[in-house]
């Protein structure tokens, strides 16, 4: 059976502005990316987090290709995965905006690994650099994980429709970005 899927030379189905107003329907987990660099801490903003694979361990997310972070990212060969919980947006916003030091109002230490970690993530991940590939105008990257630490019950920051949605008490209080 052949299960090989063939891309149409079609238009797009949507104009992008349309497309991403419609997927910003899904609720999206919200995390941190971070690993060290010969010139220190490097930290970016990630909306696109999924477990892969129980076996190996697998983790995915996307980096668009203009990416400023993600070169910096790119030359370490170890990474960190920081999971947020409901009350960090700030920390989302400080790793989402342009900044030559992202981690210096935020609590982070070394692992014993030399992956930073943020000290209030409620999951924290360290990863190997398992595959990266190009895909329309991002990369997947996906990290084998070497470690993890399950910090707090808390629930996570979860990204929806242009705004933060807070799970803490069961409701939907959005929180426009």
């Amino acid at each position: 059976m052949d299960t090989t899927v063939k891309a149409l030379d079609t238009e797009p189905a949507a104009a992008p502005v349309d497309y991403r107003r419609a997927l910003g329907h899904v609720p999206t987990s919200v995390a941190v990316v971070t690993a060290a660099t010969r010139s220190g801490p490097v930290g970016m903003t990630i909306g696109s987090f999924t477990s892969v694979s129980l076996d190996p361990p697998l983790i995915a997310f996307f980096i668009d290709r203009s990416s400023r972070s993600w070169p910096r990212l790119y030359g370490a060969s170890r990474f960190g995965v920081n999971i947020l919980g409901h009350n960090q947006s700030e920390v989302c916003r400080t790793f989402s905006r342009p900044s030559d030091d992202r981690f210096h109002d935020v609590g982070w230490s070394e692992s014993v690994n030399g992956v930073p970690l943020l000290d209030e993530a409620i999951v924290a991940l360290e990863c190997t650099r398992f595959k990266v590939d190009l895909i329309g105008d991002h990369y997947q990257v996906v990290g084998r994980v070497e470690t993890l630490e399950l910090r707090a019950s808390e629930p996570p920051l979860i990204f929806l429709r242009g705004g933060f949605v807070d799970l803490s008490d069961g409701s939907d209080k959005s929180q426009r970005s």
